[in-house]
């Protein structure tokens, strides 16, 4: 038992200095990329916004199926003829994510056409991926947002279990994305102190890199890169820095002109 023990303290920091070789060697030469010309794509919100962009870089991509779902028909019908017209199966369901009864009853119509649709089905056909559409704010939260934050902060916490859950089970991965403030309908009125250094994403850029991150099976995506020096800066300085560094910025401040979406 304890040369057991002591084997595997000598070979942990060995698997840690392969793995993180082989993220660096990954950053450099390009990934082989998952093929999506088989697989069915289940986009919340899909009607506008980042999820209409996201249906576009999957079809483009040559995703075999896309299904949306959404609370607004107009939008939802708009993005599902667009998708057709670029030579993709799609199809449309008025859904409200927020109501348990009305997700299971869409599930069961969305299964039959599609033949998947949730973990459950993925883990016995061995084949998915669930994506997070997050915030930067789930990990650096921001005054005058508090429902908002804690949200994310709930959803990242899911997402991280989830993904952990899944290491076991071949075949089904999941991919969290962390974008920084962007320039959608949802955000409108959201001012930061320097827009030139801190401009907001396009929404068309964070489809672009989390299918993206689908592809190359990349569990956490934060956008731009910048974030992850802000994660790294919030567990080294102390708060009365971080407070500083939030007053300079504006973050403090940014939602002093918050509209949302009209």
């Amino acid at each position: 038992m304890v040369w057991k023990w002591l084997g595997a303290l000598v070979v942990f920091p060995l698997q840690m200095i392969y793995l993180v070789t082989k993220a660096a060697v990954g950053m450099v030469l390009p990934p082989k990329l998952r093929d999506l010309s088989r697989e069915s794509v289940l986009i919340t919100g899909g009607g506008r916004g980042i999820g209409r962009h996201l249906a576009r870089e999957f079809a483009e991509r040559g995703a075999r199926k896309i299904v949306l779902w959404g609370r607004t028909e107009k939008c939802l019908k708009e993005t599902t003829e667009e998708i057709r017209q670029m030579g993709t199966e799609c199809h449309y369901f008025i859904c409200d994510v927020g109501n348990r009864e009305e997700v299971y009853q869409m599930a069961k119509a969305v299964r039959e056409k599609t033949t998947k649709a949730f973990l459950p089905r993925m883990l016995e056909l061995q084949n998915g991926h669930i994506v997070c559409l997050n915030s930067v704010l789930a990990l650096s939260a921001i005054p005058g947002a508090i429902d908002y934050c804690t949200s994310k902060a709930s959803a990242f916490a899911f997402m991280e279990s989830l993904t952990l859950g899944l290491l076991d089970c071949p075949g089904v991965s999941a991919t969290t994305v962390l974008p920084f403030h962007t320039s959608t309908e949802m955000f409108q009125g959201m001012r930061v102190r320097f827009p030139n250094l801190f401009p907001p994403l396009k929404p068309e850029t964070v489809a672009r890199r989390t299918v993206d991150a689908v592809q190359q099976n990349q569990a956490l995506l934060l956008l731009p890169w910048t974030m992850n020096i802000l994660i790294i800066l919030k567990s080294i300085l102390p708060q009365a820095a971080l407070e500083e560094i939030h007053r300079f910025s504006g973050t403090y401040t940014c939602m002093n002109t918050f509209k949302g979406r009209t």
